[in-house]
């Protein structure tokens, strides 16, 4: 240890040795030029644990310059109200703006690596906000949510079928999602010009039965076509089908299948609300990271065979109770 070790651990082994020799405390000291409680403290160590006990204790690191920097940077002044309550033109911080400003408000010269781990110490993380709707009551969309609870539970109790439907679109052009790696950053060949592929699909909320179909384009004629599928799964009784608001579902050949159709009754969907109630979003998430993820299919003809495997590796498919808050 004294020839091989990191520098001060090689100078408290040599500190043993010449202990051992014969030496006393004032003369260790003299040779490192340090103090004679440190030749101490280290012979007292190596007494009570040994060799193991030269070596450094882990340490928690340098303390911080400013020990208020971290309520600072999260104090509701800076980080929680947004710049223009500072007199800034942007609408959001960044972690170069919040240095900039701590810097001219309060002297508080930081780093932006600096700042960037107070946020995170204190909780915040980079991510995009989502569109919601206005915090107002929206009677509408209490009726809505209020049919579909009522809509659940003839379902569970056996008196009528309720089926969720929605539609997704499978590209040839390959999603880029988060993976595993070692080296240089993965590439991940483009086709060059895309191509996509329309998926309709019907998700029995009370069973998890799954009807699906796909066609080359996303048309009223082709949702059309899909609702027979769907009436044909499902031949008798009452059937209710909870769909969102787009234009394909309110088209009039639409309209018109459903008024020869007395026995389908649709519920709508509140607006803002269906992509996080709606269980088959949970589905085309689900589809979309086996197919087409990190992925480039060898032609569009291969995708739908891909997720018509994934549809049958998932049954019986994730049912979510219909929510629609």
């Amino acid at each position: 240890m004294s020839r091989q070790a990191v520098g001060r651990i090689a100078w408290r082994a040599q500190m043993v040795l010449l202990a051992d020799r014969g030496y006393s405390v004032p003369p260790i000291a003299a040779i490192p030029t340090c103090g004679e409680d440190v030749v101490r403290t280290w012979l007292q160590r190596y007494e009570q644990q040994g060799v193991v006990g030269l070596d450094d204790h882990p340490r928690s690191g340098r303390p911080p310059k400013e020990r208020l920097a971290g309520p600072i940077v999260d104090a509701d002044a800076q980080a929680r109200q947004s710049p223009p309550c500072s007199g800034h033109v942007q609408t959001c911080w960044s972690v170069g703006l919040l240095t900039a400003f701590l810097a001219r408000r309060f002297r508080l010269r930081r780093a932006r690596a600096s700042v960037r781990r107070w946020w995170h110490r204190m909780g915040w993380r980079w991510a995009r906000p989502r569109l919601a709707p206005a915090g107002v009551p929206d009677p509408p969309a209490e009726a809505k949510r209020a049919a579909l609870t009522t809509a659940q539970g003839r379902a569970v109790q056996g008196q009528r079928h309720l089926l969720s439907l929605d539609e997704s679109d499978l590209h040839l052009l390959p999603l880029i999602r988060a993976r595993w790696m070692k080296g240089r950053r993965v590439r991940i060949t483009t086709p060059g010009t895309t191509r996509r592929r329309a998926f309709f699909g019907a998700l029995d909320t009370g069973s998890g039965r799954w009807v699906c179909a796909d066609h080359e384009r996303k048309l009223a004629v082709h949702f059309v076509a899909f609702l027979q599928q769907v009436a044909a799964t499902y031949p008798s009784g009452p059937l209710e089908l909870a769909l969102e608001n787009a234009p394909t579902h309110t088209a009039t050949v639409v309209e018109r299948w459903r008024a020869a159709h007395p026995r389908v009754h649709v519920l709508w969907w509140p607006k803002y609300a269906a992509h996080a109630a709606n269980p088959v979003e949970r589905i085309w998430g689900l589809m979309q990271d086996a197919v087409a993820a990190d992925r480039l299919a060898g032609s569009i003809e291969v995708v739908p065979h891909a997720a018509r495997r994934v549809f049958a590796d998932l049954a019986p498919h994730p049912v979510t109770r219909a929510r629609a808050t």
